[in-house]
Order: structure tokens, then sequence, then C-alpha cells
């Protein structure tokens, strides 16, 4: 090991011994006492003695010269002086002192408006203190927290006319005492731990009445456990990744204290008409709010709840744990944990980590995990991870749906569906479905269909269908993979199912020519070159163009009806705008030789064209349709029937 690691390892030793050797504050310091009509001084000095510590007080305070008597056996410095004082005195914890001060009692003329409740959460069984147990009251939604001490301090208003502390903690049976007096007073709760293997058992949560005033043990008898049922090992990978990402998301929103309430209250659900918030747990679902279901909610900067049944405003961002059914505005974002029933309207981003039915509008992105029925609108991207269903979606960039789609998908640059689409896609640059696609895509460049293709692809680039069962391909370049209709665009290749052919042949004008063909027997590109090889030094040669469709006339005959633009490139190379046109219509009969091979011939009609009359092509046999012309701009023409044949290499 490294001498500075080893140095830092030492350090870190010697804190955590240091920490766990420091003693617990005087308070929570455990003594024996056993004083029986003794001066109160000297009952005093029995404890700080017992618990190595100073009180500090004024003699207006404490009466040292008052009898007293106090027994205690193992108990707390503050469960002692609450017998000895019974709530006249008050005490602070200030470093080894403990400082003693007038309580502030009521005046009997007035009602107070609140009042304290105080006390230690034990194990019924161990007697052992609990700390992190949950203490609150549903209708104001007062609440605290034991401390590691197991200590709790509460304040509750006078004025509810029915008043229900209730008390939770993992692994511990519910507790719900109804407090009868409005006086402050210190209230010992005793919980029992849930059997092993019980977290599933609905029993009910028992409910207990406090008839003590200033010090009481209230048992609790093992009925309800308020537990959330652990993770099934059975669930797949993938569900369990994304619980532990919803448990982050959790953990992020939350402070220490608030996952402690979250845990602990996992079975109870409270319910307010309206909250206001400034900021997440700073309003008035207060620490409690990531229980707290509201019917409209008002957060000025931001909020956090359980969930939303109204109305929820936001001036940043509105944060919801569970379900929201009903309207959120936000400035910014609007964070949804579970499901959406509604409209979302954010100035950026709207996230619904579960599924959503009903409209979504962001300034910026909306993403919805689960499935989405209804509309998504974005200036810049819409995302869903499940499916759609009878849906629209609209973004300045980008539209994703991973899951089935049937709707509309409208962006300004790209569409994605992950598997089966439905309907009509719109894009400025491509489309794409990873499953079948059934419907219209329309884009500037590129339209993709996975599977099965029952629709239309039009785009200005490339079109894309592994089969196309119904509907046609239109762009310049179409591919498939099997098709029943025929693709039209300048370049088409249909694997299973489609024309091709290279054919080699000689007319009346070409001593030699190459020829391809390829697209669907209905209508198919021709590509094409030739030579007339008449100066062996520079030949003259033509490339060409074409459309062409093929009928089956059946036990290997085939009738053919072509048109190619051939441009006849000049002598001179440098000169190629000097070349000349001819346009010639082919009808041929071609005879299958084998499965693979073929012979065509058939004839044609010529038409020329050249911007000088000298160019008219040799021709080795024609027959004139009309004789040579040109006008006076030097534009000469003239037309022929001509012939041509050859043998044709076939694809099936």
């Amino acid at each position: 090991m490294y001498p500075h690691r080893f140095c830092l390892l030492i350090i870190s030793w010697l804190s955590l011994l240091s920490a766990s050797a420091q003693p617990a504050p005087p308070l929570e310091r455990v003594v024996s006492v056993d004083v029986r009509g003794e001066r109160l001084g000297n009952a005093l000095n029995a404890i700080s003695r017992e618990g190595r510590f100073n009180f500090s007080y004024s003699p207006t305070v404490v009466n040292e010269n008052s009898t007293v008597s106090l027994r205690v056996s193992n108990a707390t410095v503050r469960e002692a002086l609450n017998q000895l004082f019974r709530g006249t005195v008050t005490y602070k914890s200030r470093g080894n002192h403990i400082i003693l001060l007038h309580a502030d009692l009521p005046d009997e003329t007035d009602t107070p408006k609140h009042f304290y409740l105080d006390g230690y959460i034990i194990d019924s069984e161990t007697g052992q203190k609990l700390n992190q147990a949950s203490i609150y009251e549903k209708t104001t939604l007062a609440s605290a927290i034991s401390n590691p001490y197991g200590y709790y301090r509460i304040k509750l208003p006078t004025a509810i006319p029915t008043l229900r502390l209730e008390v939770r903690k993992q692994n511990y049976f519910g507790e719900t005492v109804t407090i009868s007096s409005r006086q402050s007073q210190t209230l010992t709760i005793r919980l029992t731990p849930t059997p092993v293997g019980s977290g599933l058992q609905p029993l009910p949560i028992r409910k207990s009445v406090d008839t003590s005033r200033m010090q009481a043990a209230i048992s609790v008898q093992p009925v309800q456990p308020v537990l959330v049922a652990s993770a099934d090992s059975s669930k797949p990978l993938a569900r369990k990744s994304w619980e532990q990402q919803k448990q982050e998301f959790k953990e992020w929103i939350l402070t220490t204290k608030q996952e402690i309430h979250d845990a602990n209250l996992a079975g109870d659900t409270l319910y307010r008409d309206v909250q206001v918030s400034l900021l997440p747990f700073i309003g008035t679902n207060g620490k409690l709010s990531a229980r707290v279901i509201n019917r409209f909610s008002f957060n000025i900067l931001a909020g956090y709840s359980l969930g939303v049944t109204g109305l929820e405003l936001g001036g940043i961002l509105n944060g919801v744990r569970g379900n929201v059914d009903g309207v959120q505005v936000s400035g910014f974002g609007n964070v949804v944990g579970d499901e959406v029933t509604g409209i979302q309207l954010a100035g950026a981003a709207n996230v619904v980590l579960g599924g959503m039915k009903g409209i979504q509008l962001a300034g910026n992105t909306n993403f919805v995990r689960a499935n989405m029925d209804g509309v998504q609108a974005a200036g810049l991207a819409n995302i869903t991870l499940g499916g759609m269903d009878r849906s629209l979606q609209a973004a300045g960039l980008m539209n994703m749906t991973l899951g089935d789609m049937t709707g509309l998908q409208a962006a300004g640059y790209l569409n994605i569906a992950g598997r089966a689409f439905n309907g009509v896609q719109v894009a400025g640059a491509g489309n794409v479905v990873a499953g079948s696609a059934r419907g219209l895509q329309i884009s500037g460049a590129l339209n993709v269909a996975a599977r099965e293709l029952e629709g239309w692809q039009i785009s200005g680039f490339i079109n894309s269908a592994r089969r196309i069962s119904r509907g046609h391909q239109i762009g310049l370049f179409n591919f498939a993979g099997y098709s029943e209709k025929m693709p039209i665009g300048l370049f088409s290749w249909v694997q299973q199912n489609g024309y091709r052919r290279l054919e080699f042949t000689t007319d009346e004008v070409n001593l030699a020519n190459i020829t391809f063909k390829t697209g669907h027997r209905a209508f198919y590109n021709i590509f094409t070159t030739g030579s007339t090889f008449t100066r062996i030094d520079r030949p003259s040669w033509s490339v060409g163009y074409g459309l062409g469709s093929a009928v089956n006339l059946r036990r290997g005959w085939m009738m053919n009806f072509d048109a190619i633009g051939n441009y006849i490139l000049p002598d001179n190379w440098n000169y190629f705008d000097e070349g000349s046109m001819l346009l010639r219509v082919n009808m041929g009969i071609e005879k299958k030789l084998t499965p693979q091979l073929a012979l065509a011939i058939g004839p044609s009609v010529n038409w020329f064209m050249s911007g000088n009359e000298a160019r008219m092509p040799a021709t080795r046999a024609n027959i004139p349709l009309f004789s040579y012309r040109y006008n006076t701009d030097g534009f000469a023409s003239t037309a022929w029937v001509g012939f041509h044949a050859g043998i044709r290499f076939c694809n099936r």
C-alpha cells in the first residue's frame, strides 16, 4: 500500500473512533437517581454528578430549598427533569451544560393557539429508543422526526376539534394517538416491531387515546405494519433498473428529513384541497409534501407533491411524484413521476415518467416514458418511449416514439417510430419506422420502413422498405426487399420480385451497347452506353437513360416497351455541349433460353436532333420517317425506324 494512502486510512480510522467516543448530549445521558424528601438543589447535584455535566440556572427560576423526591433508573436526564419539574421549567443543552429556564405557561384568561408535545419513541419489546420515526398530524401537516436518541418535539394547534397524532416508522406497526388535552405535555410512545415476513399483511392501524397529562407510556398491540413491500425478485431486470432510476429521481428532490418521512409514510396518503409553496417543502404542505395529494397547487418558484387532481401553477418548476389528473402550467418545466391525465404546458420541458392521456405543449421538449394518447407539440423534440394511440406529435426538430403509433408525426427534421406505425409521417429530412408502416411517409430526403409497408413513401432522395404489399415509392432512389407495386424514381431496386436485366446489344447506330435495367416489371429504369467504333483512335460514344415496362407473355416469352434518351458525345470531348440527342422508343421480344439467359430483338423508332447538319449518325440500315431537316438557326432533326438485337442476363 502507498504511504499516503496508509496515512489517510489511519486518519479516517482515528476520526471514526473519536466520533464514536464522544458522549451523548447532557439531556440524553442515562442516569439512575434515588432521592426522597431532599432539597431540590441536592437532587440536581445528584443528577449532574451521575450525568457528568453542570446545571446553569437562576435562583428566581429554581428554588433550591424546596423539597422533592425523585426515583429513576436508567432514564435519560430529560426524563428525570420531566418528573422533577412537571412542565414548570424548560431546559436547553449548551455544550456540557443544561440551562434551566422558566416555562412560558399560558395565561388562564387566554386560550393559547398552540401547544407542544414531546417525548420519546420506544421499542416496546427492547425498550430501545427509536430514531428517525415520523410523527405528524393530518389536518395541519405538522410533523417531526425523532432524533438519534429517540426524542421528538412537535408543535400542534389547539383549535382543531379532534386531534390525532400519527406515528410511523419502517418495520414497525403504525400508531394513531388521539390527543384529548390541549396543553403542552410529555408523551412517550411505544411501537411494536413487525414480525419478519409480515410486510404485506393488510391489518388495521391501532388507534389509542391519550388519557394522561404530563407523561404517559402508550402501549401498542401488533396490528398494522406501515410498510412498502420490497421489490419482487421476479421482476425483469429492466423494470428493476427503472425503479432504481425513479429512486434516484426521488433522492435528488428530497432532503434527508423528507426521505425519512417518505420511507416511514409509504403506506399513508394525505389530501389537501389547496397548497401554496415557495420552494419544495417550503409551503403549506410542509415536510410531508411528498405524501400529499392536492386539488389546487400554486408554486411561486417550485413545488413538489405526491399528486394533483385539479390545477397546478408554477413559476419555474412543478414536481409531482405520483399522478396528475388535471392541468399543469409552468414557466420552465413540469416533472411527473407516474401517470398524467390532462394538460401540461411548460416554457421549456414536460417530463412524465409514466404514461399520459392528454396534451403536452412545451417550448423545448416533451418526454413520456410509457404510453401516450393525445397531442405532443414542442419547439425542439417530442420523445415517447412507449406507444401512441390516435395521437399527434409535432416538433421543430424531432419526434420519436419507440412503441406502436397510430396518428400523425410532423417534424422539421426527423420522425422515428420504434415499432409499428399507422398514420402519416411528414419531415423535412427523414422518417424512420423500425417496424411495419401503414399510411404515408413524406420527407425531403429519407423514408425508411424496416419491415412491411402498406402505403406510400414520397421523398426527395431515398425510400427504403423491406416489403411493400400496397402502395408505391416515389423518390430519386427506391429500395425494397419485395414490392407488389412499382416504385417510381431515377433508380429503383427490388430484391426478390424485381426486374433486372444486363444486356449486350447492337443496333443501326451503335455497333455495341451495354444496358442495365432495374426496378419492377411494370416500371423500371434503364442505364445504357454504346459506341460506333468508327474511329479506332477516338470512337463515337453515347450514354443514355430511360424508362420501360415489360409484359409477361408466359412460357419464357416477354415483351418490352422502352423509351431512352441518348446523348451522342462529340468527337472532340473538349466541346461537350456540341453533342447531339437521339431519342429511341424500343419494342422488344424476349425469349428465355435458361432462367438467367435470354435473346431479345425488336424494332425501334428514332428521333435525332443536332445543332449541326453534318453530325447525323451513319446508320447501317433504317427506314426514314421524314427527311433530314434543319432551320436557319442550324438546328437539324430527322427520324427513322431502326432495330436492336442482343443477349440478356436475367435475375430470374
